[in-house]
C-alpha cells in the first residue's frame, strides 16, 4: 500500500529548511574568471613570465594574441550559503568520506547551484574577508540534499 503524504508536509519542509539559511547562513562571494578583449598592439607583452610552452596555463594574466590582447578579468557573486568550517558538523554522505585538510562544507540552494559550478573560486564568508580572505577550490561535484532532492546541494572546498 503505497504512503501519499500531502504537498503541504513538503511546503512546511521547504518553508523551515529555507528560514535556516537566514538565521546560519553567511554571504560567500563566488569569483569567476572572464576575458576580455582589447584591441591594443604591445609587442613587448608576449614574453612568458616563466619559461616554459605552458605558460598561458599556469597563472593566466595577459597576452597578445595579434593586434589584441586578451586579459583575465575576475568578476564576483554573492551567495548566500551554509558554511560549516569542522569536519563533524558535516552531513555524512558517505563513511569512507576523504577531504584534504582545511576543507570546509558548503549548503546552498539549487537556484544558486549553476552559478557555484561555474564559478573558480569560493571567498567564503564575505563579512570576515577584511580580516584575511579565505579562497576556496571545489573539490569534486556537488550532492543534492532533502526530501525529493531537489531543492539544496552542498559542496566540499579545498584551500586554494
Amino acid at each position: 500500500m503505497p504512503v501519499n503524504i500531502p504537498q503541504s508536509v513538503f511546503d512546511k519542509y521547504f518553508d523551515v529548511i529555507d528560514s535556516t539559511f537566514d538565521i546560519f547562513g553567511v554571504t560567500c562571494k563566488l569569483v569567476s574568471i572572464e576575458k576580455k578583449e582589447e584591441i591594443v598592439y604591445n609587442p613587448d607583452n608576449n614574453f612568458p613570465n616563466v619559461n616554459t610552452i605552458n605558460d598561458h596555463r599556469r597563472g593566466g594574466g595577459t597576452r597578445n594574441r595579434g593586434t589584441v590582447t586578451v586579459k583575465e578579468v575576475e568578476t564576483y557573486t554573492d551567495v548566500l550559503l551554509k558554511v560549516y568550517w569542522d569536519s563533524k558538523s558535516w552531513i555524512k554522505i558517505t563513511p569512507d568520506l576523504v577531504v584534504p585538510d582545511a576543507s570546509i562544507q558548503t549548503i546552498g540552494k539549487m537556484t544558486d547551484l549553476e552559478k557555484v559550478l561555474n564559478s573558480k573560486f569560493l571567498i567564503a564568508h564575505d563579512g570576515i574577508s577584511q580580516y584575511k580572505e579565505m579562497r576556496f577550490q571545489r573539490s569534486g561535484d556537488y550532492i543534492p540534499l532533502g526530501l525529493k532532492q531537489n531543492r539544496y546541494f552542498a559542496c566540499f572546498w579545498k584551500r586554494a
